[in-house]
Parts: C-alpha cells; sequence; structure tokens
C-alpha cells in the first residue's frame, strides 16, 4: 500500500544524460510517493511531456556531470528535503516507505543518508556493492541552507544509511562505459585543483600513478571485484582509470593551460621575463613589461637579455632589474648567472623565445612557475605552453603577448616604448649642433646595414636614396653601431653632404629620436624609431605575410615596402641557408618609390 505523502515533501530530481529507456518507468514509479519530481537533462520531447502530464518537470541541461544536473535541479526548488537519484535507478518499496518515515522525523543538523545498491554493469548483475570511487552516490538530502556546491556539503555534513535498496541499471556496454568514465575524470580533475591547487608535474604523475594502482587493488581485492569475473575486472579498472586520467586533466586544465598561475596570480611578487634575441625583437617586447606592470602593479619585473641590447632598458620605469648575458656565453657563464637569478626567488619566469640557449636558463633559474613556447623537445622545460615562435598569422608582439593572455591577463597596451633622459635628448641637440646641423631643415635617419644579408636593400640602394634626399634640400644621417664602422666609411666616400654617426646604443637612439624620419631595414634601430615616436620607412625583405602588414605594428605615420610574392610563406625553407635565395625578389623595392614615400611623409610633417 502507497502511504500519504509526508508532511515534508522532499524534491525528488532525477539526473539524466543520455538515453531514456529507463527515464519515464523511474519517474512513473516515484510520482505515486513523492509530489515533487524535476528530471534535469537533455530534453527528449516525448518523455517530457509525459512527465509534465504527470505532474513533474523539466530542466533542459546538457551537462555531463550527475552531481550539476543535481545542483540544477536543487537551485530550482526551494525544499529541506531532497532526494537525489539518476535516470537509470529504481527504488525498492523498503526504501521509499524508509524515505517517508526519515522525513517525518525532526532534524535538527544536515545530513546526508546513502542508500545500499544493487548494481547492473555491462548487462550482468553484480555480486558485491562495486560503485564509482569518486562518483557522488544518489541518497536523501536534509538541509536547512541554500547549497553552492553539493560536493562540499555532501562530505561536510553527516552521513548516514539508511534501510533499503537502490536498484542500479549501469552502462551496458565497454563504449558507453568508458564515455561515462572521461566524464567522472572531468569532474574529479576540478575537484582535485580545488583541493590542492599547487600541484607540479612531478607530483601529479607521483600521485596520479600511486593512486591509479592503489585504487585497482582495493577494488580489485578488497571490495572482491575479482569474485565478478570480466565485468569486475573491467569495472574495476575503469573505476582506477578515472584517477589517472583526472591527474592527466589536471594538467591539461590547470597547469599547461596557465590556469593554476592565474588562480595565484595575487601571490606573485618576482617576475622575470627573458628575451635573448636581436636588438629588434628586445624592442618589440615591451609591450609585455609595459603590460604587466599596468596589470600587476605591485609586482617587480626583471628582464634577462644579451648584453647589448641591456642599453634598450635603462630608464624603463616598467623593469627594475636588467640582467645581461654575452652573445655566446659559456657553461661557466650561465651556470654562475642562472645561481645568481635564483637568489631572487622568482615566483614566475616568462620566456619569450624557447630556443636552446633561454631555455636552458628558465630550466636552471629557480622559480615556482616557468611560461615558454613549444619547441622541439624542450616542451618538458615549462609548466605553461603557448603556441611555437613561427606562427605566421602573428606580430613578434601578439606571440609575446600571448605568453601573458596565458595566466589571464588583457593586454591594455601593444605599442613599443623606450624612454630618452633628459640628458640625452640635451646631448643629442648639442650633438647635431656641433655638426652644423640646420635643424629648419628635415632630418632623415638611414640605417644601411644588417646582420642578414637576405634583409638588405643594398647601399647602392641607400647612397642613391640619400642623394636624391640631399638634393631635394634635406639633411641625411647614416647611424651605425661601432661594429658597423666599414659600412660607414664607405657611405662617406659615396655620398657628398651626409652625416654620420657611429657609437653606442643609448646616444644613437636619443638621435634617433630628433629625426624627422627613418630609413632602415629590417632591423633593429626600425624597431627603435618607432618605439621613440619617430615616422620609420622600413625595407622588408623575406617574412612571413602577415607579420607586418596585417597586425599593424607601425602607425599611419610610417610605412612598411613589402613585396608580396608567392615565395614569401616559404620563408624558412626558401630564404635560410643551407641554400639561401639569391633572387631576392622580397627586397626589390625601387629607389625613385621610396623616396616619393619619404617625401609624402616628410610633406605631412
Amino acid at each position: 500500500m502507497i502511504p500519504s505523502h509526508p508532511e515534508k515533501n522532499p524534491t525528488v530530481v532525477i539526473a539524466h544524460r543520455v538515453g531514456g529507456e529507463h527515464l519515464e518507468r523511474s519517474f512513473l514509479d516515484l510520482i505515486p510517493w513523492f509530489e515533487n519530481v524535476v528530471v534535469v537533462g537533455p530534453e527528449r520531447p516525448q518523455i517530457a511531456q509525459a512527465v509534465k502530464h504527470h505532474g513533474g518537470s523539466w530542466i533542459d541541461s546538457d551537462s555531463p556531470h550527475i552531481a550539476k544536473l543535481w545542483e540544477e535541479g536543487m537551485r530550482s526548488r526551494e525544499s529541506d528535503w531532497y532526494l537525489l537519484i539518476q535516470s537509470k535507478q529504481y527504488l525498492s518499496t523498503v526504501l521509499k516507505e524508509t524515505i517517508t518515515e526519515t522525513i517525518r522525523s525532526n532534524q535538527d543538523a544536515p545530513k546526508f543518508y546513502t542508500f545500499a545498491r544493487l548494481n547492473f554493469f555491462l548487462k550482468q548483475r553484480l555480486k558485491y556493492n562495486l560503485k564509482w570511487t569518486h562518483e557522488l552516490p544518489s541518497g536523501l538530502l536534509f538541509s536547512s541552507t541554500r547549497l553552492d556546491s553539493l560536493d562540499e556539503f555532501v562530505h561536510s555534513a553527516k552521513t548516514e544509511s539508511i534501510s533499503g535498496e537502490l536498484v542500479h541499471f549501469g552502462e551496458r556496454t565497454l563504449n558507453e562505459a568508458t564515455r561515462n568514465s572521461l566524464h567522472r575524470a572531468d569532474r574529479l580533475s576540478d575537484q582535485l585543483f580545488k583541493k590542492s591547487p599547487n600541484l607540479n608535474k612531478r607530483k601529479l604523475v607521483s600521485r596520479a600513478l600511486r593512486n591509479f594502482f592503489r585504487n585497482f587493488f582495493s577494488t580489485w581485492l578488497i571490495r572482491r571485484g575479482i569474485r565478478e569475473g570480466y565485468e569486475g575486472l573491467v569495472f574495476c579498472f575503469l573505476d582506477s582509470l578515472v584517477i589517472l586520467l583526472a591527474y592527466l586533466g589536471y594538467y591539461e586544465k590547470y597547469v599547461r593551460s596557465g590556469k593554476q598561475i592565474e588562480s595565484q596570480r595575487s601571490s606573485i611578487n618576482k617576475i622575470l621575463v627573458i628575451k635573448v634575441r636581436g636588438l629588434g625583437d628586445a624592442v618589440l617586447a615591451t609591450p609585455v613589461l609595459q603590460n604587466l606592470k599596468t596589470l600587476m602593479p605591485n609586482t617587480s619585473i626583471s628582464i634577462l637579455t644579451f648584453n647589448f641590447c641591456k642599453p634598450l632598458f635603462e630608464n624603463n620605469p616598467n623593469v627594475k632589474e636588467v640582467y645581461g648575458l654575452s652573445e655566446k656565453p659559456g657553461a661557466s657563464e650561465l651556470k654562475t648567472l642562472a645561481n645568481s637569478l635564483s637568489a631572487n626567488d622568482f615566483d614566475l619566469i616568462i620566456n619569450l623565445h624557447a630556443r636552446n640557449l633561454s631555455t636552458k636558463l628558465a630550466k636552471n633559474i629557480k622559480a615556482r612557475w616557468r611560461i615558454g613556447r613549444s619547441y622541439f623537445l624542450r616542451e618538458k622545460f615549462s609548466d605553461v605552453l603557448i603556441g611555437s615562435d613561427h606562427e605566421p598569422d602573428k606580430s613578434s608582439i601578439e606571440r609575446d603577448l600571448d605568453c601573458i593572455r596565458a595566466i589571464g591577463l588583457d593586454p591594455v597596451e601593444k605599442q613599443p616604448e623606450l624612454f630618452v633622459t633628459d640628458e640625452e635628448s640635451k646631448w643629442a641637440n648639442e650633438y647635431l649642433a656641433e655638426q652644423n646641423l640646420d635643424r629648419s631643415k628635415k632630418l632623415i635617419m638611414i640605417h644601411p646595414a644588417v646582420t642578414q644579408y637576405y634583409r638588405h636593400w643594398g647601399l647602392e640602394k641607400f647612397t642613391q636614396l640619400s642623394r636624391n634626399l640631399i638634393d631635394e634640400g634635406h639633411q641625411v644621417m647614416g647611424i651605425f653601431s661601432p661594429m658597423e664602422q666599414s659600412i660607414a666609411d664607405l657611405l662617406i666616400e659615396k655620398v657628398k653632404d651626409i652625416y654620420v654617426y657611429v657609437g653606442p646604443l643609448r646616444p644613437s637612439m636619443a638621435l634617433i629620436q630628433q629625426a624627422d624620419l627613418m630609413i632602415d631595414n629590417d632591423s633593429g634601430p626600425a624597431h627603435v624609431s618607432q618605439a621613440l615616436k619617430v615616422p620609420t620607412m622600413v625595407l622588408v625583405g623575406p617574412d612571413y605575410k602577415n607579420t607586418y602588414r596585417d597586425k599593424q605594428i607601425y602607425d599611419k605615420e610610417s610605412y612598411v615596402f613589402y613585396q608580396d610574392i608567392p615565395c614569401r610563406d616559404l620563408f624558412f625553407s626558401r630564404c635560410l641557408p643551407p641554400e639561401p635565395c639569391q633572387e631576392l625578389k622580397c627586397m626589390d623595392h625601387a629607389v625613385a618609390e621610396v623616396f616619393a614615400k619619404a617625401q609624402e611623409l616628410l610633406g605631412s610633417k
């Protein structure tokens, strides 16, 4: 005989994921006993109609997690009592009677009542009470407060068992069991991170293997899965596999993605940025420094770069310390530098260029976390991996900024910046006056030098361009590093009335800042001038199609000469040694065209 409804009616929440062969019968079996029944899951119109016809309700949800479905159902109804079951479960008469009697009793504390289960798995009845270790069990829940997390409540509330059986029709096929195991692992990975948010790769591997074997043998032997034959073996293996996959999911979802760092970003006090490449690449890294300081103002930021790039970061308000190393450091220098930097106890290392040298340094410098780029066989040395150095659809700036996006920072500034002091500007003006330059005329800086021949427009073309500009009444100054003295001498021989400066980087920066226009190959001084807000013309050779043009590194007062030829996207296979390109059609920029554009930009100032 079906008893009358209890004075305190529970809300019954049926979690439904896939299929539907048991859902309608399970619902109809509950309706005579309980008034408020809610089905939560992907809607099946025919069954949903029957549910609503008999007074139940349906909440459409595509969540793959049973606990999440239960939570949605609980949030939809105000109730002191919740009966939580799955669509493939049936309650015995004894269990229904026990539930109604339990609800009638007075409760003074949150409780969770569990049920004995009769399990069917792979279409076979299991003789022993095997159940998924990391899946929240069905049960009767009493709570006087609204719940934020069902998992947290169940694990904190007092748990008791009540008489009666719940019949559970589990996965019927190996495919279904494997699929559901993936869902369980996904949810467990979230729980593991919430419980232990600081696990590194080594701990994750250790715990994954230890807990996998421990769980398997416990389920297989102690819980007598061995006596269930084939079904028991599959069940115990998949139950343990959930643990292994959960730790892998932890690594993928939280460590490798950067979310672990993002969740603890407020605890980051010291950051080391590594950029050991050329002068131009160092300039293009400055937006990373600016954004880190803007978005994490209480953080101390240091940078490690080549010695010849160190002057770029002098007087940069975003940087506390600048560290340098030689271009071809030996093992002794690398070890000494790594030991010295390790004493700083950096919280985070951001390696902007994952070649062998910077990867070795990042690996050997002590830090809580490391962010690096994907590069051949070097991924293991970083906690967080972003794209490679060679993403043809992104500029260098955007690739570098991906390193801070990985920890949840949204860049606010993408323009490079350098800082020249008032004293340096004063020196530059005095130097130009000593050279008898007429400041009423336009001053054009040129840099007809480059380390890679396939990026060189050619000295003869720079020579002709200089003559044309001087004949037009402008002043032209070649600017060179001490290592480029020979090119400077050749320019003086070829061009009458040209000015030449050969000297260190900081004075060169101050002079460039005084220019009305900078004309350069695709090299460091071009990036320096742009960072100093000087109109710049760049003669681009081989590079990816989108590096300059589509990503708009340069503003409207500057211009990039760019030959869009079919072989451009074959940059690495056609332009570089051992079989470098000899034609260099990509550098075929006419002198007359460059001169006309220079006149246009100078006229707009």
